[in-house]
């Protein structure tokens, strides 16, 4: 992988983590989620266009099938990360749900599809799994007797990790099965979700104008930099291998812990610090498998 990839790389994870860091201190709801996708519908429109330009593509049904599969998962999958900030430390939410997709991806293609990963990716899946068991408290927060709010952080951010995983499959298999250009899915993937969540958002009208005024900075941050980690990874993989690519973005996990705690004034103990980095290596062991 060259210098300017990995920076890509670096990036995107920086940005991804910076997004969810804004989306903890705002903890908002439907509201809030619908006006940082108009935002991110907005930004990523221009670019699918020009995409599109460059390369015609037209969609038969079982491509738009899947973008609005992915729209709806996407759209549980905001709702369930935004409860878990709302509830739980960002510590322990961001780590869980970034270290849980990937595993629950590998356990679903085992159990479905038949597909037995190497050493390296049992490897991998032992070390999310420790690293699951050192965020939640270990043995204590396992049985159920340590601290309420971490226990509530590993359920919210493993709940998301689900939809992640969920929505990793759908996305895996329009662009590789289907043959659907990333861009072009992920926008057509923005606008089903605007579209879905307006009838429930528009008759709130003085609602939402007191949503865009409370958290405009925040909303028009999470837009721009949602899309700009998805973009900047798509350019990283046009030059080097997803395998080397998909670990170090997973570099998003430990940058969340760290800084996102210090920023929000967060405790983080020393287990959750050491359960982020094993998760991370998991990630990797997995991504390499």
């Amino acid at each position: 992988m060259s210098a300017q990839t990995l920076a890509l790389v670096l990036a995107g994870a920086v940005c991804h983590a910076l997004w969810n860091i804004v989306a903890k201190r705002a903890a908002g709801g439907l509201l809030f989620i619908w006006l940082f996708g108009c935002v991110s519908m907005a930004a990523a429109a221009p670019v699918a266009l020009l995409a599109w330009h460059q390369h015609p593509q037209a969609f038969d049904g079982w491509m738009w099938l899947a973008a609005l599969a992915s729209a709806l998962l996407h759209l549980v999958y905001s709702l369930v990360l935004q409860k878990g900030y709302r509830v739980a430390d960002f510590a322990v939410v961001y780590p869980m749900a970034r270290g849980t997709g990937p595993l629950l991806a590998v356990l679903g293609a085992v159990a479905l599809l038949g597909e037995l990963p190497s050493a390296l990716g049992w490897l991998g899946v032992a070390l999310v799994l420790a690293g699951v068991f050192m965020t939640s408290g270990g043995a204590a927060g396992i049985a159920g007797s340590g601290d309420a709010r971490r226990r509530r952080g590993v359920l919210w951010g493993g709940l998301t990790g689900l939809c992640i995983a969920g929505y990793t499959v759908v996305d895996g298999w329009a662009v590789k099965s289907l043959g659907m250009a990333p861009v072009l899915f992920y926008a057509a993937g923005l606008g089903f979700r605007t579209v879905l969540l307006a009838p429930w958002v528009l008759p709130q009208r003085a609602l939402l104008a007191a949503q865009w005024r409370q958290h405009r900075t925040a909303i028009l941050l999470i837009g721009l930099l949602s899309p700009l980690a998805y973009c900047l990874v798509l350019f990283a993989v046009q030059s080097a291998p997803l395998s080397y690519v998909a670990p170090v973005r997973e570099m998003s996990m430990l940058i969340g812990t760290l800084v996102g705690a210090r920023l929000l004034k967060e405790s983080l103990k020393p287990s959750q610090v050491l359960g982020a980095a094993l998760m991370l290596l998991g990630v990797a062991g997995l991504a390499l498998a």
